[in-house]
């Protein structure tokens, strides 16, 4: 049974998620950040709900922007496609748990063969868990909360990371700056400098009561092999537990993408399952 998510189930709702929490970030931060229904932020929603046995089983937001966040524990893609066709958006987008994604984008791609990816993913989904005692977790002088001076030397390395990763610049410059500058206010970017050279960069991009997640980290190609992103990272996590109290950290990267792995598991981050990702034109 498909239900709208509102007061009478949003209890429900939010337990659901936390259940989930490695894999339903966004939907959580989304959902604490915009509410329950459609706005003008290009991350707001009409949130849904599928109730299946008398609990809910899936939760679903096709965003402003044309993305569709899902996370299933019984994936039912045809009510969810159905309930995206009555919204006033086209949906261009798949992000969430692979094994709550997959179905519904298999549909989708069936119904609609002429759709194309510019960009399809299935990421390795990442945990750690947090303890203050971790000797490893510290402040480095070289790293600190980005501010919204920085925002000139952090586009540029925000776009080499699209770039390199195959991502779409999907928003003008005013918007990135914009997201960025809501984001340092959130303290949830951060950056290593030599001199006044910004040299690394980490993100949260969603901050929910107990879990971080990470996203946006990047070191350009000549700072590279010297340790910058983990000791970026290193800090980013001391904030995560001192400021944001989180308690878990998520991250997702590419499955072909090694040199990434091989650093996040050398920070103890380990594989907890599989993300997808794709993006429309």
């Amino acid at each position: 049974m498909l239900e709208p998510v509102d007061d009478r189930n949003i209890a429900e709702v939010c337990a659901f998620l936390a259940r989930h929490e490695e894999s339903a970030q966004f939907l959580i931060n989304h959902l604490r950040e915009h509410g329950v229904s459609l706005g003008e932020h290009r991350n707001s929603g009409n949130f849904k709900a599928i109730r299946l046995g008398g609990e809910v089983s899936s939760v679903f937001c096709l965003a402003r922007q044309g993305t569709l966040y899902v996370q299933s524990s019984y994936p039912q893609p045809e009510i969810v496609l159905g309930a995206c066709a009555g919204e006033s958006i086209d949906l261009k987008g798949f992000v969430g748990d692979w094994d709550s994604v997959a179905p519904v984008y298999r549909l989708f791609r069936e119904r609609f063969p002429s759709f194309v990816a510019a960009f399809e993913s299935r990421e390795i989904l990442y945990s750690k868990a947090l303890r203050s005692g971790d000797p490893a977790i510290r402040h480095d002088a070289r790293v600190r909360l980005l501010a919204r001076a920085d925002f000139p030397s952090w586009i540029q390395l925000r776009r080499a990371f699209l770039l390199e990763a195959g991502l779409p610049i999907d928003a003008p410059d005013e918007q990135m700056q914009r997201d960025f500058e809501a984001n340092v206010a959130s303290k949830c970017w951060w950056g290593l400098f030599e001199g006044n050279e910004l040299c690394s960069q980490s993100a949260l991009n969603s901050t929910g009561e107990r879990v971080g997640q990470v996203g946006g980290v990047f070191t350009p190609r000549a700072f590279r092999q010297r340790g910058l992103a983990k000791a970026t990272m290193f800090h980013m996590l001391r904030d995560c537990l001192d400021i944001h109290g989180h308690a878990k950290s998520v991250l997702f990267t590419g499955e072909r993408d090694l040199p990434a792995q091989k650093l996040y598991e050398s920070m103890g981050y380990s594989r907890v399952g599989f993300f997808a990702w794709v993006l429309g034109s």
